[in-house]
Formats: C-alpha cells, sequence, structure tokens
C-alpha cells in the first residue's frame, strides 16, 4: 500500500521567487524533508543558476520546452544532480512543466 497518494488538480499552484514560474508542493517527505513538487513555467520565465548544498534532485519534463544551460529538451527528457551541482539557468521559450523530487529538505543557493 502507498503512504500518500495525491492528485495534482488538488492542489493550487504558489508563486515562486521567480517571475512567470509556479510550483504545487505534492509531498514532503517528514523523514528526510524531501519534496515532490511540480513547476511550471510560462514562455519566457527563467529560473537562474543555482545549486543545492544539501538535496539531490531528479527533474523530470512532463510538458513544453524545457531549455537548460541554453539546450532545448523535450517532453520525457530526466535531468539527475547530485547535491553540490551547479546546474542552470533554466527557460521556457513557450513554456513547460516539470516534476522535480527533492532527496532532502530544498536550499536555493544562487550561482
Amino acid at each position: 500500500m502507498y503512504d500518500s497518494i495525491c492528485h495534482p488538480d488538488d492542489f493550487s499552484w504558489k508563486e515562486s521567487d521567480f517571475p512567470g514560474v509556479t510550483n504545487k508542493v505534492l509531498n514532503t517527505n517528514p523523514n528526510t524533508g524531501g519534496l515532490t513538487v511540480l513547476t511550471r513555467m510560462d514562455a519566457g520565465a527563467e529560473i537562474p543558476a543555482h545549486h543545492h548544498d544539501i538535496a539531490d534532485e531528479l527533474v523530470y519534463v512532463l510538458e513544453g520546452d524545457f531549455i537548460e544551460n541554453g539546450q532545448h529538451y523535450r517532453p520525457g527528457t530526466v535531468f539527475f544532480a547530485q547535491a553540490g551541482t551547479k546546474h542552470g539557468p533554466h527557460h521556457s521559450q513557450h513554456g513547460c512543466v516539470v516534476l522535480t523530487q527533492f532527496s532532502k529538505t530544498l536550499d536555493f543557493v544562487l550561482d
């Protein structure tokens, strides 16, 4: 049996610190602080280059065009980054939605 079941429609999009970027936190692990998050980037939105000192990160492109450090990626692409790995900037030309899993408490450090 699963510990938790949810559907994204049960959550509201919340504004982030970056214009045109909204999030839905789908799950928080009470033991590790890890998160599962849907992120929506509007056309032209950007998340600046950064890293996470604590959390490993997995990103799965669900829809749209996700641009990582100037390279375009399509739905189905998966990214992995261990804690401390610099990544980004992230852009979207036409808009996108990604699913992100953080292994531990999310810390966001601009590079």
